[in-house]
């Protein structure tokens, strides 16, 4: 069974590299550039794990997952931040994300961050 994925970032390049880098480890990737295009793509194809930047035009991370929340309240949510603060990081805790990926981390974080949500699911 093939993992799926849906990555929601603005930054082209970021999402790029690592939408390359989900498929190469053989994950099912879709990605969005903004949280509505995000939550239509989530609609269409419940994934398995979402990767949703914090810091987006128009619809921000938090207001994305209050709504992807709203409509599938069990989908594990990974924030994907570069700049966030403790407050926001509270705020996202407090709706129920599965954790924090930095984007200046090793992709590494996020291969244990995927085991992680995917040990949590299987309970």
């Amino acid at each position: 069974m093939s993992i799926s994925i849906l990555l929601i970032d603005d930054e082209a390049d970021y999402s790029e590299t690592m939408r390359f880098w989900l498929m190469a480890n053989g994950y099912n990737v879709r990605s969005a550039s903004s949280g509505m295009d995000g939550l239509e793509e989530v609609k269409k194809e419940r994934p398995d794990i979402v990767f949703l930047d914090m810091q987006m035009p128009d619809m921000n991370g938090i207001e994305t997952l209050r709504e992807i929340r709203r409509l599938y309240p069990v989908i594990p949510v990974i924030m994907v931040t570069a700049y966030a603060t403790d407050e926001m990081k509270g705020d996202t805790l407090e709706i129920g994300v599965s954790g924090f990926f930095e984007k200046g981390e090793n992709f590494k974080e996020a291969a244990r961050l995927i085991s992680e949500v995917l040990r949590e699911i299987k309970r």
